[in-house]
Formats: structure tokens, sequence, C-alpha cells
């Protein structure tokens, strides 16, 4: 096949790509879409999102369906393994064993803190750092529990709502980007 093809090919896939991210309509991530827009896409491309069927995989696993704005992320980002999140466990393959983790990690800290009696851990980073929000679902886009080992054992705290939570890491980690493409 000729590079000019290669190259037409690419092209026509790229615009079906930025097409299916048109049409599809986020009601709580709209701020994060057009954050990642104008400051993560330029340099790192299109999201990756996940199907309907993975997400509703998901949620069986979980017995709960999720709040809408964590299924929008899904969507969205939850398989850009190499975009804006790389190098953190963010996405859809990495919530079981997050959630399995987060128990795990604050008993290994000896942090005294009761876990709700079921949750979903949709962030972890390098084993140190976890985030997740208490199921069944409180409402669409619910408060975010973050934890961070430290040196003198701080608590869990609500770190604000899913999608300001996202939004904030997302421009934490956009900030970088410029100096290091």
């Amino acid at each position: 096949m000729s590079k000019i093809k290669i190259s037409s090919i690419i092209q026509s896939c790229l615009s079906f790509m930025g097409q299916m991210q048109k049409t599809i309509e986020y009601d709580y991530l709209k701020e994060v879409v057009e954050f990642h827009k104008k400051f993560v896409q330029p340099y790192k491309g299109f999201p990756r999102g996940c199907r309907n069927a993975e997400i509703k995989n998901l949620e069986t696993h979980f017995g709960f369906e999720f709040p809408i704005a964590y299924k929008e992320y899904l969507k969205f980002m939850g398989k850009d393994y190499n975009g804006i999140f790389v190098g953190s466990e963010y996405f859809i393959d990495d919530v079981i064993e997050n959630t399995e983790y987060l128990p795990e990690l604050l008993a290994a800290n000896e942090i005294d803190f009761t876990l709700p009696d079921k949750y979903l851990a949709f962030f972890s980073h390098q084993g140190y750092m976890i985030a997740w929000f208490e199921l069944p679902k409180l409402n669409e886009n619910p408060p975010v529990w973050f934890y961070k080992e430290s040196e003198n054992n701080e608590l869990p705290r609500i770190e604000g709502i899913f999608t300001e939570a996202l939004l904030a890491d997302m421009q934490g980690l956009a900030s970088n980007l410029k100096s290091s493409d």
C-alpha cells in the first residue's frame, strides 16, 4: 500500500473520530471535554472512550448503575491509555483492581477510616494515591474521596464532585504538556 493511501486512511479515521466526539452529548462533562479539546487534544490527540457494552459489563460486575458523570467520562476517555492520564490507573480496565486495592492501601498505612459498604475506586497512581466514590450512586455527579500516603497519616478527604476532581487533575497535568512535547 502506498504512503499516500495510508495517509488518506489515517486522515479518514481521525476525521471519523472527531465526528464521533462531536455527536456524543455530555451533560456533566462539558467543561472537561472543552478543556481537553483546547489544551490536551493538540498534544495528545483525540481521547479513546469506551463502548456502552463495556460500561454495562462493569456496572454488572459492581451490581449498580454508575453515576452519569462517570459514565460520560468512560465514554469520552475511559480507554485513553496514552492520553493526559498516562502513567495513572484511571481507565476502565483499572477499576476492579483499584477498588480491590483501596482497603489494602488504607490498612497498610494504618489509616482508621471506615469505607462505605460499596464503592468504586476510579483512580490510583503508583500505589500511593487513590480516589473513589460511593455506590449505589448518591447522585449523578457524586462526591469523590481522595487518599494520598503521607508522613502524618492524613485521613481520606472529599475532593469535590467527580467532574471537578477530574477537571482539576487534567488542568494540573496539562500545564506540563507544552514543556514536555
